[in-house]
C-alpha cells in the first residue's frame, strides 16, 4: 500500500469510456446532462425522517467545522437523506451477488437522524488544505483528541467518514481516501434531489471517497459482461456516472469485500475483525488459446479462516506505474476456495480491456472472513496481444528480443557461466526474458554473480541495456 497521494478523479475522467491511502482528486464537470438510463432513486420529502439501518458498529461521520468556516444548518437532515440513500443503494448492489447485509449508520433516538459528531477545529480552514501530509494526520490528530474526552460519541468501529463544510476562500480541501478514513466536502448540493448534477462530482466523489474508508481499493468493469449492462464501477470512474445519474455499480469483489467488513455485520461475528493471520499463497496461472482464457490455480495456507479468493488484473497503461492506486483499470474477479485450501478459476481474456504490449499485475488475494485482505502479486505481460506467462517459479532466457531464438526455462537457482552453458544458454547472449509467476530474476554481467547487475521483476521482451551481457543468473522466489 503506498502513502503517496494520487489525484485521481483526472485519471477517472480519462478512463470512464497497513496506512492505505486512496487519494482521489475532485475534477467538477460541466458536460450537458445526457439521457442514458439514470438509476432509480427515492428523493424523500425533507419533511419526512428517513428510515435507515443501525448495526452493532457503525460508520463515525464528522463534521470537522473550521474556525471561520461554520457548518451548514440544515446539514444533519440533508445528509441523513443523502446517507440513507447511499445505505440502501450498497444495499441493493450488494443484493445483486447475494449479500443481504446495510452499511451500519448510527442514530440519534431523540430525532431519528444519522449520529453527527461535530468536532470544532483548531484553525481556520486553509489550515487544512488536501495535501494529505498536511491535512490528513493534522485532522486526525484532532479527532483523536477529541475523542480521547468524547468516546461516548464514537461508534466502536475502525472506519470514519470527516467531512469539512466546502472552502469559502478557493483553496482545496481533503478529498480522499486514508487507510479506514475517508475525506470528503459538504456544501448545500449535497442531497439526494441534486442527483443527477451535471456540474460537480462531488456526490459521486463521496461515495467513491467511502468506498475507500470501507477497504475498496480502485477497480474497473469487466469488458464484456458488465459495462455494457451495469454500467461504470463505483471504484473506478463511479464518481463521474454516479453524479451524472448513469447507471454506477458495485463489482462482485467490491461487494464481497463489504460483505466482511465490520460495520456491515449484525450481528457481530465472534471474530476480532481485521485481525491478522499467518498466511502463504502459491498460485499459477497458465493461458489457453484455444479457449481464450486464463486458468488460475494454485493453493494457500492460513491460520484464519478465508471465505473468498479475490484476483486483480492489473495493467501498467502508459508507464502508469504499479501497485495500489494505479488499479483504476484493474479488472476482478471472485472464486470460492476449493477444497484443502485449492485455488481455482477461469479468466476470459474478452473481459480485459488492454491486451496488446502491456505489462500486468496478477494480485492474489485471500479475503478472510473477519475482513482482512492478504495480498500477493505477480507480474506477467503482453506480446502482441499474447499472454507471456511463463511456468510458476521459473524463468525463460530468449536468445533474441521479442522472445525469439532459442528459449531455456529455468527454475528457482543460482546459475554460474559453466551452469548456464550447461543448461543452452551461452554466455552473453539473453536479449529476452520471460519472468513466471512467483520470481524475479537478477541479471550479472560477471560469472559467479560478479559485476553490474539487473533486477526483473516482470517480463521483458528486450533487455536494453543489459542486451547480450548476462554471464550469471538468479532466479529468486517472492
Amino acid at each position: 500500500m503506498k502513502n503517496k497521494k494520487q489525484l485521481c478523479f483526472a485519471l477517472l475522467l480519462t478512463m470512464s469510456s497497513g496506512i492505505l491511502m486512496n487519494g482521489c482528486k475532485k475534477a467538477p464537470v460541466s458536460e450537458p446532462e445526457t439521457n442514458q438510463a439514470k438509476f432509480t432513486k427515492s428523493v424523500l420529502s425533507s419533511t419526512t425522517t428517513p428510515s435507515f439501518v443501525t448495526n452493532t458498529k457503525n460508520l463515525n461521520i464528522v463534521m470537522f467545522v473550521p474556525t471561520d468556516n461554520p457548518a451548514l444548518p440544515d446539514y444533519k437532515t440533508r445528509l441523513t437523506t443523502l446517507f440513507t440513500h447511499f445505505q440502501n443503494w450498497f444495499h441493493t448492489e450488494m443484493l445483486r451477488y447475494g449479500y443481504d447485509k446495510y452499511l451500519g449508520l448510527a442514530r440519534v433516538d431523540s430525532t431519528n437522524l444519522i449520529k453527527f459528531i461535530e468536532i470544532p477545529a483548531a484553525g481556520p480552514q486553509a489550515d487544512y488544505p488536501y495535501d494529505s501530509s498536511i491535512s490528513g494526520s493534522k485532522i486526525l490528530n484532532e479527532i483523536n483528541a477529541y475523542k480521547a474526552t468524547h468516546a461516548s460519541e464514537f461508534s466502536n468501529s475502525s472506519h470514519m467518514l470527516i467531512l469539512l463544510p466546502q472552502r469559502t476562500d478557493g483553496g482545496g480541501q481533503p478529498f480522499y481516501g486514508l487507510g479506514k478514513n475517508c475525506f470528503a466536502l459538504d456544501n448545500a448540493n449535497m442531497a439526494v434531489d441534486k442527483i443527477p448534477n451535471p456540474n460537480s462530482n462531488y456526490l459521486g466523489g463521496m461515495l467513491h471517497e467511502l468506498g475507500h474508508g470501507l477497504n475498496l481499493p480502485h477497480d474497473h468493469a469487466k469488458y464484456a459482461s458488465e459495462e455494457p449492462t451495469l454500467g461504470t464501477s463505483l471504484m473506478g470512474a463511479g464518481n463521474v456516472s454516479f453524479s451524472k445519474g448513469q447507471p454506477t455499480f458495485l463489482t462482485e469483489v467490491d461487494a464481497a469485500i463489504l460483505n466482511r467488513n465490520e460495520i456491515f455485520q449484525n450481528p457481530l461475528p465472534i471474530e476480532i475483525p481485521y485481525e491478522s493471520a499467518t498466511t502463504t499463497i502459491n498460485a499459477n496461472a497458465t493461458f489457453n488459446s484455444t479457449t481464450q482464457a486464463f486458468n488460475l490455480s494454485g493453493s494457500f495456507t492460513s491460520n484464519k479462516e478465508v471465505t473468498d479468493i479475490l484476483v486483480y488484473m492489473d495493467p501498467n497503461v502508459n508507464n502508469e506505474g504499479t501497485g495500489v492506486n494505479k488499479d483504476y483499470n484493474a479488472v476482478t474477479w471472485r472464486f470460492t476456495p476449493g477444497i484443502g485450501n485449492t485455488i481455482a478459476g477461469s479468466i476470459p481474456l474478452s473481459e480485459l480491456y488492454y491486451k496488446n504490449n502491456e505489462p500486468y499485475e496478477l494480485k492474489a488475494k485471500l479475503l478472510l472472513k473477519n475482513g482482512n485482505v492478504i495480498t500477493q502479486t505477480y507480474t506477467f505481460s503482453f506480446l502482441n496481444g499474447v499472454p507471456q506467462i511463463g511456468a510458476n517459479g521459473s524463468a525463460k532466457f530468449y536468445q533474441n528480443a521479442s522472445y525469439g531464438g532459442y528459449g531455456i526455462s529455468l527454475p528457482v537457482g543460482q546459475y554460474t557461466t559453466a551452469d548456464l552453458i550447461s543448461r543452452g544458454i551461452s554466455n552473453n547472449d539473453v536479449s529476452s526474458v520471460n519472468v513466471g509467476l512467483g520470481v524475479k530474476v537478477i541479471l550479472y554481467d560477471g560469472d559467479n554473480f560478479t559485476g553490474s547487475s539487473i533486477e526483473l521483476t516482470s517480463s521483458s521482451t528486450y533487455v536494453s541495456t543489459f542486451n547480450d551481457k548476462a554471464s550469471s543468473i538468479k532466479v529468486i522466489a517472492l
